[in-house]
């Protein structure tokens, strides 16, 4: 079981220490939350309130390596390629179709991925609440293109370059919740994101000198938490 030891100080170091020192661990082994700060009032210099924090025991881990389940992306055959267009484009018409919109689908294969990009009048609503329609239809469209396919062929659907907009949104607030992190010297959870949109997050913040991220959770709830390192 995890050890567990709160303490208190003038400051935020203080706090720390006396609770490293009656835990009997170092700062590199255990997880520190801020519990209790003085707040700043009208007349605070008259009060004296001290700093309490909690610290525990971080789990120890085996070291182990993974296995990576990600499928290697491999140049496709032409053939191949050409096939998954005339599938993917017959397939979004249909289902276009279907939904009453009128849209326009333009496909090219680069980077060894076949883009596809829809524009067009109410191409809005095929992007869904932060994206989530659009990582549903995606994800349609790949399994129909491949399916008992050996060739495969990666699949990505934009939709009025929102991907792009949504990509310097995501990387703006990586850095601000980062900062906030750093400030206030406690994690911070994100609301759930697509997978797309965790990545986002993870890449703008692998770097970082001080901070760290996880995703936890199951889908369609998975969240981001960004914390000390």
């Amino acid at each position: 079981m995890a050890k567990v030891a709160e303490g208190i100080g003038n400051n935020y170091d203080e706090a720390v220490k006396d609770a490293l020192n009656k835990i009997g661990l170092t700062k590199e082994q255990v997880s520190i939350e801020l519990i209790e700060e003085p707040k700043k009032r009208f007349f605070s210099i008259l009060e004296h309130k001290q700093v309490k924090v909690r610290v525990t025991e971080a789990e120890k881990v085996e070291p182990k390596k993974e296995v990576s389940k990600v499928r290697e992306i491999k140049e496709a055959p032409e053939e191949a390629v050409e096939l998954a267009k005339k599938n993917a484009t017959d397939f979004l018409k249909e289902y276009f179709e279907k939904m009453g919109v009128n849209l326009n689908i333009d496909t090219k294969y680069e980077d060894k991925i076949l883009q596809i990009n829809v524009t067009g009048e109410n191409a809005g609503i095929i992007i869904g609440y932060r994206g989530e329609t659009l990582e549903a239809l995606q994800l349609l469209v790949s399994t129909m293109v491949n399916r008992k396919k050996e060739d495969y062929v990666k699949i990505l659907i934009d939709i009025e370059g929102y991907r792009k907009k949504r990509v310097k949104v995501l990387e703006e607030l990586a850095a601000k919740v980062a900062q906030t992190v750093v400030s206030k010297r406690r994690s911070v959870t994100l609301e759930p994101m697509v997978p797309f949109e965790r990545r986002i997050i993870h890449t703008a913040l692998q770097n970082h000198p001080k901070v760290k991220t996880e995703s936890i959770g199951e889908e369609p709830y998975r969240k981001v938490v960004i914390s000390l390192k």
